[in-house]
């Protein structure tokens, strides 16, 4: 959404550069660091969206390529240079009515971009797009907590449903963030990109063109772009992403921000029925994943090349291959679908989780029968890496103690359990999970009275089980027990004792 909002006020109801002698010249200038601070996670898709964004806007937009600067993988210091460097090809190129988008994609917080182990406050963004001589001008950032870049003094927001915006001769400032002061912006695997920016190049592409035109106006691309980037994150651990478009601007007139049909290499969905698509390279990148499609056919602007398209049929994927001409227009039609078994895939929504952590108080049955119950603490660690088959290892280590009814005997047990075995996630988050165990148990015998003791270290293997029960973010309340045999030395030979165990406690996961 925040995507349609930023390419509206950037094409601001003028066509292509180049078919209308006059029109407003576009500057752009894109930002994207993977890299930010030392607590910072590395991105993987910043700097290739900020590649995406400007991509568009040349093929679609018009953008030339001289008016276009692209900054990847520097630090505040270089990007505060780039802005300079780019202010001064303004003063020299720009004129009244032309127009300029900035887009930033990095980790942010507070109001300040981490650029590869440095800050830059995000002010110094605004002031660079609130004094360039362009009539139009706005700043598209795409990172967490970037709602705070939206404090242009006189600026209005919008709400998240827009209707009409209906802008010609326009002047002014537009800032559009990914998501609210107070909100994560999200990348997505599935997308390859960020979710915000992925639906924003979607739109701008056609897939917003529900009037089916071969123009994306600025209602079309903010009410496609909004809509699927809260759709895209309403099932995600960090939460629903929100847009923001914050602008002051005046003039009359429809607002186009891109005229998909007029680029030079396009592909028609010549399909009638609505519903969701994905395009993808024939190596399987995904160009444009997830583009939902209404009803009756729609033109996409897409790169010359091969392309595979895929929609769902019921319990068949429905697939096709298509080659998209350097010039000129190829077709999908309803007879080149092919169908084909929906694949065993990750769910959409939330990540697979990759480590959890159990700590709690626990119950275990006494390897010596005449002793009494064994009471202790229990800690597991444990790693998942997939959504099928033998998914999960864990490592339980467990302290329990134990004193024979006489009170002149007392037993200390130190146990450490590996395992592999198979983690279910199941609805609203709950887990399940079952795995074979293999370990051994320490045990220390003292008599009081004399206070002889004696050690010995025994073999274990069994089974254990878990439910792991969301509370709030990544807490649960985690359950964990564990039945098998111990063999133990005695003076008599090597027995087999049962082993039980339980603990219940709380859990946390990532």
């Amino acid at each position: 959404m925040t995507l349609a909002l930023l390419l509206a006020a950037v094409m601001a109801s003028q066509p292509v550069a180049g078919e209308v002698e006059g029109a407003p010249r576009r500057f752009a200038l894109a930002v994207g660091n993977n890299r930010g601070t030392g607590a910072d996670a590395p991105l993987r898709y910043a700097e290739r969206d900020a590649r995406s964004v400007l991509g568009v806007l040349m093929e679609v937009g018009g953008l030339r390529r001289e008016d276009a600067l692209l900054v990847l993988g520097t630090d505040a210091d270089a990007a505060r240079d780039a802005l300079a460097r780019f202010e001064r090809h303004l003063k020299a190129q720009a004129r009244p009515g032309d127009q300029l988008f900035v887009y930033v994609s990095s980790h942010a917080d507070s109001g300040e971009l981490h650029l590869s182990g440095t800050r830059l406050p995000l002010r110094e963004v605004v002031r660079f797009i609130d004094s360039a001589p362009v009539s139009v001008a706005l700043l598209v950032v795409d990172s967490c907590q970037s709602g705070e870049a939206a404090r242009l003094k006189g600026l209005k927001p919008i709400p998240g449903v827009l209707v009409s915006v209906e802008r010609q001769e326009l002047a002014g400032r537009v800032i559009i963030t990914a998501s609210a002061a107070d909100e994560s912006a999200q990348e997505s695997d599935a997308l390859a990109g960020s979710v915000f920016t992925h639906h924003l190049v979607a739109a701008l592409r056609g897939a917003a063109d529900v009037s089916g035109d071969g123009r994306v106006t600025l209602a079309e691309a903010y009410t496609y772009s909004y809509a699927r980037t809260v759709e895209s994150s309403l099932l995600s651990r960090a939460g629903t992403q929100h847009p923001t478009f914050h602008f002051d601007l005046q003039g009359k007139g429809d607002l186009v921000l891109s005229s998909p049909a007029r680029a030079t290499s396009l592909l028609t969905l010549a399909i009638d029925e609505p519903g969701d698509w994905t395009v993808s390279t024939l190596a399987g990148e995904p160009i444009l994943g997830h583009v939902r499609k209404g009803t009756g056919a729609a033109t996409l602007a897409l790169p010359a090349g091969g392309y595979i398209l895929t929609t769902r049929n019921g319990e068949h994927a429905l697939v096709a291959r298509v080659q998209v001409p350097d010039a000129g227009r190829a077709e999908l039609t309803r007879d080149q679908l092919r169908p084909q078994k929906l694949e065993v895939n990750a769910l959409k929504g939330p990540s697979p989780v990759r480590w959890m952590v159990h700590v709690g108080p626990s119950l275990g049955l006494p390897l010596v029968s005449t002793f009494g119950r064994m009471l202790g603490g229990t800690a597991a660690l444990q790693h998942a890496w997939t959504e099928s088959g033998v998914n999960l290892a864990t490592a339980v280590v467990e302290v329990r103690h134990g004193r024979h009814p006489s009170g002149d005997f007392e037993q200390y047990d130190q146990s450490l359990r590996l395992g592999l075995g198979h983690l279910v996630r199941d609805w609203h988050g709950l887990q399940l999970q079952l795995t074979l165990e293999a370990g051994g148990t320490l045990s220390r015998q003292q008599q009081l009275s004399t206070r002889e003791s004696a050690l010995a270290l025994q073999p274990y293997a069994g089974v254990a089980a878990g439910v792991w029960l969301p509370v709030a973010g990544p807490l649960r309340v985690s359950l964990l027990g564990n039945a098998g045999h111990t063999w133990m030395r005695t003076d008599v030979g090597n027995p087999s004792a049962l082993s039980l165990g339980g603990s219940l406690g709380f859990g946390w996961v990532r």
